[in-house]
């Protein structure tokens, strides 16, 4: 059997250190290739390098590592590890062939990787996977049609319809909701857990501090360094210049093209 190429993606050095020599100690052949620390690293380091296996911890320093597939539509097999149970469905969106809570044993690990051997040692595995990734998606994205949201406006509570919504502002530690009427709505949650409860066929986050409507976005231009300026609906006053965060420019392209 051949040495299996490993890729690491932790942000917590205690936690990567760990994870690698339960590796070393597996009874299969394995090498640690890199170890990532960031979503913005493993961007640029797998958009010119590849290996057999990809673990993954989904909390980074700087984001979800789910950043890093969605940029790169990858198709390197990943365990996802992580001390949340909430993201198990997401992660099979991408090419995950297992999902471990932390703090997970030597013996779960183990399984994993054995799993990883099996599939690849079967013929068609890849279409498999691909054909299962495809249902699964299909499920979730029936699952994120996200019709009515409550927002708050002082001792008011208020539902407001989707198509109503222009885009959310992140801002310190609340998020704000803005309709095309330019009212503005406390909603509960934050940026990331709302991201995953909006349909990506209406809503896209261009950065940590923006999730658009797609109707809201009036029209785009390029800017400076390579970056993708937005200009919303004349109506809708934003102060601040919106830009699309590097990472996502080709995502979101992608996006307004379908």
């Amino acid at each position: 059997m051949k040495i299996l190429d490993v890729v690491i993606i932790e942000d917590e050095d205690l936690a990567a250190t760990s994870l690698e020599n339960l590796l070393l100690k597996s009874p299969y052949p394995i090498s640690v290739k890199k170890r990532l620390e960031s979503v913005e690293d493993s961007i640029l380091w797998l958009q010119e390098n590849t290996c057999d296996l990809i673990l993954s911890d989904i909390h980074l320093g700087d984001g979800y590592s789910f950043e890093i597939f969605e940029n790169l539509k990858i198709s390197i097999p990943i365990i996802f590890t992580t001390a949340f149970d909430e993201y198990a469905i997401k992660s099979f969106q991408f090419f995950a062939i297992d999902y471990l809570l932390k703090p997970y044993s030597e013996e779960l690990l183990n399984k994993a990787i054995e799993k990883y051997i099996n599939l690849n040692e079967n013929k068609g595995y890849t279409d498999k996977l691909e054909q299962l990734l495809l249902q699964m998606n299909s499920k979730i994205q029936h699952q994120k049609e996200k019709e009515r949201f409550l927002v708050s406006k002082g001792s008011l509570s208020i539902s407001i319809k989707r198509e109503d919504v222009a885009y959310f502002m992140a801002q310190g530690k609340y998020l704000f909701l803005f309709t095309f009427d330019n009212e503005s709505y406390l909603y509960d949650g934050t940026i990331s857990s709302l991201e995953e409860e909006l349909s990506e066929k209406y809503f896209f986050k261009i950065n940590r501090k923006y999730i658009l409507q797609h109707s809201a976005i009036n029209n785009i231009s390029k800017y400076s360094n390579n970056r993708i300026k937005i200009e919303l609906q004349p109506n809708l006053n934003v102060e601040e210049i919106l830009l699309v965060s590097a990472q996502r420019i080709k995502e979101f392209k992608k996006w307004l093209d379908n």
